[in-house]
C-alpha cells in the first residue's frame, strides 16, 4: 500500500495498488500404466465364443476305409466277420428278404486238370448258395456262398452253362455262357514255331557245309588226274 502528498495541492486520495499474484494451478500428473498381453488370436476370433466342453470328455473323428473284399474271388472269411474285426465297410448289399441280383458269369475254361470250370462273380446281395446248371436243366450243381468257381463234369463244346444266386427269398436271374473249344496256349505256339525254325535253319546249314565238302572233294580229284602224265609219251613222239 502507497500513499503520495504533494505540496499546494489539495490532498489527493490514497490510490492503493495491490498485486495480484496469479496462481495457476497444475493438476499432479498421472501416470498411465500400459500392460502388453499376448495371445495367439486375432481380432476376429476374439468376438467368437466357445461352448463350454465338459471336463474328460475327447471328441474324435475315426475314418472308417472299405474292407478288402473282392467279389471275384473265393472269401475265405465272410465281410461282416472282417468288418467287425477292423472296423472297415463292407459294400452295400441288399437284405435276405429281397431276391439276389444275378451273379457275372466270367468265364467257362478248361483247367489243366482236364475239368471244366465256371468261374463267377457275386452280387451285391445277400446269398445263401449258387446253382451252376446246363441250359437244358438236365443238369443241377450247389456251390456254397463264399465259392466263385466249380467244375461241371461233363460239359461238352458248344453246351450252354448257367449260374444263378439264391437267398431264402428265391433265386435270381441266370448268368449263361457257352463253353467255347480251348484255345491253344499262345506261349507253347509261340515256343514251337521259334523251335521248329532254329532246326530248319540248322537242317539248311548242315546240307549247305556237306555240299561245299562234296564239292572241294571233286575239285582236288579233278586237280589231281590232270597233274599226272603218262611216262610213255613226250611231245616229241621219241620214247
Amino acid at each position: 500500500r502507497t500513499s503520495l502528498s504533494l505540496s499546494g495541492f489539495s490532498r489527493v486520495p490514497t490510490v492503493t495498488v495491490r498485486r495480484c499474484l496469479e496462481v495457476h494451478s497444475t493438476p499432479p500428473l498421472t501416470r498411465v500404466r500400459i500392460i502388453e498381453v499376448e495371445d495367439d488370436y486375432d481380432e476376429e476370433s476374439s468376438k467368437m465364443t466357445r461352448a463350454p466342453q465338459s471336463p474328460g470328455v475327447t471328441t474324435s473323428r475315426v475314418i472308417r476305409r472299405p474292407c478288402d473284399y473282392d467279389p471275384c474271388a473265393v472269401q475265405m472269411t465272410p465281410c461282416d466277420k472282417i468288418s467287425a474285426e477292423t472296423g472297415c465297410l463292407c459294400p452295400g448289399l441288399m437284405g435276405p428278404e429281397e431276391r439276389p441280383e444275378a451273379p457275372e458269369l466270367r468265364e467257362v475254361k478248361l483247367d489243366g486238370s482236364g475239368e471244366v470250370f465256371v468261374h463267377w462273380c457275386a452280387p451285391r446281395s445277400t446269398v445263401t448258395h449258387y446253382e451252376v446248371t446246363l441250359k437244358d436243366g438236365n443238369k443241377q450243381l450247389v456251390f456254397g456262398e463264399y465259392l466263385r468257381n466249380g467244375a461241371v463234369p461233363g460239359l461238352k463244346v458248344g453246351e450252354m452253362v448257367c449260374v444263378a444266386a439264391g437267398n431264402q427269398a428265391g433265386l435270381s436271374e441266370k448268368s449263361c455262357a457257352r463253353y467255347e473249344s480251348p484255345q491253344p496256349d499262345q506261349a507253347a505256339v509261340s515256343a514251337g514255331i521259334i523251335a521248329g525254325s532254329v532246326g530248319f535253319l540248322l537242317l539248311l546249314s548242315a546240307l549247305a557245309v556237306v555240299l561245299w565238302r562234296r564239292r572241294t572233294c571233286r575239285k582236288g580229284r579233278m586237280g589231281d588226274a590232270e597233274g599226272l602224265g603218262n611216262p610213255s609219251y613226250t611231245n616229241d613222239g621219241a620214247l
